[in-house]
């Protein structure tokens, strides 16, 4: 990929990308994870996510899109369903589910300055620099989850945080549940406990293609009982 220049002082994009090689791996931390996201905000992270689309190399936000229009077909029932959308970087995702027609949505993200890109596309009533909060009746997450991302035990508090009848939905690297101890260890074991519980029902867990540039995603819903 051609390297392309920030806009506010930071590394390049091939720069960032090398740094990612070397940043997301088995166990780093959530400030080394934050640390990069915060670089990758100022040296092309939108630009980089939107040439690639264009190329068809990054397909989570089509398949974020038509989960949505699945999950929500009326576009009324849309503007009242209040959306939080976890790691929500530079509202990415967010001005995708504005597009559908919701508007009840609030952005969290631990990386203030990817918020500070989406504070100015003006998606998100409010923005959250901080990890979960909030009482939404849906929670959709792009490429959240990872080494260094979202933990299993997150998604228990998701699904306490949830109203019944809501859904999580999740887009990820599909090889993560292999590569990442904590979804290896614990991911079939909880989403397994929790649908035994009553607590949620496994909507979709698809696999689909070029998730970002190659690696093959994963789509979830999870819609929340109790």
């Amino acid at each position: 990929m051609a390297a392309m220049d920030n806009t506010e002082g930071g590394e390049s994009w091939e720069n960032l990308q090398h740094a990612a090689s070397r940043v997301l791996v088995p166990g780093v931390t959530g400030s080394q994870v934050v640390d990069l996201y915060n670089q990758w905000a100022k040296g092309g992270y939108d630009k980089s996510h939107q040439d690639a689309a264009s190329r068809k190399d990054y397909n989570a936000l089509h398949v974020l899109k038509q989960a949505l229009q699945d999950l929500y077909p009326e576009e009324d029932s849309r503007d009242t369903a209040v959306v939080l959308d976890v790691g929500a970087g530079t509202g990415l995702s967010g001005q995708v589910m504005l597009d559908l027609g919701f508007k009840l949505m609030d952005g969290l993200d631990p990386s203030a300055e990817m918020l500070k890109v989406a504070k100015e596309k003006r998606v998100y009533r409010h923005t959250y620099t901080c990890y979960l909060t909030g009482q939404p009746s849906q929670i959709p997450a792009v490429s959240a989850m990872g080494h260094g991302g979202l933990t299993c035990a997150a998604f228990e508090e998701l699904c306490r945080i949830v109203k019944p009848g809501g859904y999580i939905v999740n887009c990820m690297r599909r090889a993560y549940l292999q590569e990442v101890p904590d979804y290896m260890q614990n991911w079939e074991p909880l989403k397994e406990r929790l649908v035994r519980e009553g607590r949620w029902r496994v909507v979709k867990m698809d696999p689909y293609p070029d998730h970002f540039i190659g690696h093959e995603g994963l789509l979830m819903v999870l819609q929340v009982l109790q």
